[in-house]
């Protein structure tokens, strides 16, 4: 994720529950560019198979700096930075909690190449787990996705709103392979506030 300063600063966020933490963030691997060498047709054999993937692209170590259970984020700064032959993109951010019109979650279900997931409703800010609306305001919630799911191992990715910006990341829900039902993402807006924002505004 990128900061104010645009400098870039290798930070990394992810979720809580993932389980990274100040023993263990040495131990971080971030993998890029792993991803099918082509789009696959959504909803087919082809696109729910295996693909030709590799992880040859990847830093190794990290530095734990914060983490809240309430929205369930992690944030670290990477050892070193990417390579940039392997164009690696900083995610941009809002952090003003309005509900997004539409979102676009870009993960690894299942640890599998990337794969991209629409929903075309608005989302809105729940309790996790729960639907009604404002709830306690840490999550939010996907009503259904429309195009793809996630799955298990999708844990900690990105749900970027219609401005391709970054509003939370996975802490969990109904959703897979065989039921286009609900996710819930830890609220950024909350985790700014408990944390991100030493880091992610320097100024």
């Amino acid at each position: 994720v990128n900061n104010t300063a645009g400098d870039p600063t290798p930070f990394f966020m992810t979720a809580n529950h993932s389980g990274i933490n100040s023993g263990n963030a040495a131990s971080l691997v971030a993998i890029w560019n792993y991803e099918n060498s082509t789009c696959r047709p959504p909803g087919s054999g082809a696109s729910g198979g295996p693909g030709d993937g590799t992880q040859t692209d990847f830093n190794t170590g990290s530095t734990f700096l914060a983490s809240g259970s309430a929205n369930d984020f992690t944030l670290v700064q990477l050892n070193s930075d990417p390579d940039p032959s392997w164009e690696v993109a900083f995610a941009g951010w809002d952090n003003s909690g309005v509900d997004a019109t539409q979102a676009i979650a870009i993960h690894h279900p299942n640890t599998d190449e990337k794969r991209i997931s629409f929903e075309f409703q608005p989302t809105t800010v729940t309790t996790y787990l729960q639907e009604p609306v404002p709830g306690d305001g840490t999550h939010v919630r996907i009503e259904d996705w429309d195009v793809g799911t996630t799955e298990p191992g999708s844990s900690g990715s990105p749900l970027f709103d219609q401005n391709h910006r970054v509003i939370g990341q996975l802490h969990g829900g109904f959703a897979s392979c065989t039921s286009q039902t609900s996710d819930w993402y830890g609220r950024f807006a909350g985790s700014w506030t408990a944390g991100l924002s030493t880091h992610l505004d320097p100024g």
